[in-house]
């Protein structure tokens, strides 16, 4: 009977204390409402901070040389003067860079594009963004891979007119002193716009551009690369001058010993060569829109511009008087 009393009083006194709790643990404890006077003071040992990242910059878009072969140059915007190019030069936009004879360079944006100037080219950058890439060639031959990417654009144009664009593509692109452009595309697709007219260069084709003109529709690029050339027919000159001249497959780029030369649109090129006294061999090389490459050399050539020695000998008895 004592112990179901005891239990009983328990039970009361429990009840009484939950209004007691209640109170202290909601109304006062986690009141939204603050108390008046000072905001208590974190526990000895703790740090409160306001954080205020700033949320990162995007990279600026930045494409850089990665190799050089023999002399290349740069300008660093219209003003600035050519100088000597070293691997790892950042190229922004409005400036240029040129290999000269017998150099090549390699311009790069990792996991985007690349970009190979062949001997004696001139190239301007003119736009990096996110989305869309413009250059000028000014001069010469590139080869360029473009990671395909439909919400990326490549361009590059030769002028005002003629304009090569792609969002993923192998190509190369050749561009001569007279302004004829020809272009060939080994992967991808390329479109090739000038004068109004578009023309689509898928792979394996390639298509030309002469200045003032709109573009030709579309070949296949030779399998096999033509080169000829006509040599003299004297061996022995008295001369230092010489013109070679000859034929190679439409669309190629062509050097003499290392110069390069004008080709016409129908594969036709002409040259003066100045030779040295003495034994003279000639290198002609050839380059297609495929990569494809041929060479042929000249046979000895003699030359000799000095002037004959006549020795005239004569007797010592000729100049004296004969007696009578």
């Amino acid at each position: 009977m004592r112990a179901r009393l005891m239990f009983t009083l328990a039970i009361i006194g429990f009840l009484a204390l939950v209004p007691l709790v209640y109170w202290n643990l909601f109304e006062q404890g986690l009141s939204v409402s603050q108390p008046a006077g000072p905001i208590p003071m974190a526990p000895s040992g703790f740090r409160v901070e306001l954080i205020n990242e700033k949320i990162p910059e995007p990279s600026p878009i930045a494409m850089s040389v990665t190799e050089i072969n023999g002399r290349v140059e740069v300008k660093n915007g219209e003003k600035d003067q050519w100088k000597l190019a070293e691997v790892g030069v950042v190229l922004a936009a409005k400036d240029r860079i040129r290999t000269l004879m017998n150099s090549q360079a390699t311009l790069s944006m990792p996991g985007v594009f690349s970009v190979r100037l062949k001997s004696e080219s001139e190239f301007k950058v003119r736009k990096l963004a996110d989305n869309a890439f413009k250059f000028l060639l000014k001069e010469g031959m590139i080869s360029a891979d473009v990671m395909k990417d439909p919400q990326r654009t490549f361009e590059v144009s030769s002028g005002k007119e003629v304009v090569a664009s792609t969002s993923g593509a192998s190509f190369s692109m050749n561009v001569s002193k007279k302004g004829l452009v020809s272009l060939g595309t080994t992967n991808g697709e390329v479109d090739l716009s000038s004068m109004g007219k578009v023309v689509k260069i898928r792979r394996g084709y390639q298509a030309k551009v002469e200045s003032g003109k709109a573009p030709s529709d579309p070949i296949l690029i030779p399998k096999k690369l033509f080169l000829r050339v006509r040599w003299p027919n004297k061996r022995d000159l008295a001369r230092r001058r010489l013109v070679v001249s000859g034929e190679t497959s439409p669309g190629s780029r062509v050097s003499v010993s290392g110069v390069v030369v004008e080709v016409d649109a129908r594969g036709r090129f002409k040259t003066v060569v100045a030779l040295k006294e003495g034994n003279n061999r000639l290198r002609v090389e050839a380059e297609n829109l495929a990569g494809l490459k041929k060479k042929k050399r000249s046979p000895p050539i003699r030359v000799d511009t000095k002037a004959d020695r006549f020795l005239i000998k004569t007797s010592p008895e000729i100049w004296k008087k004969k007696k009578p």
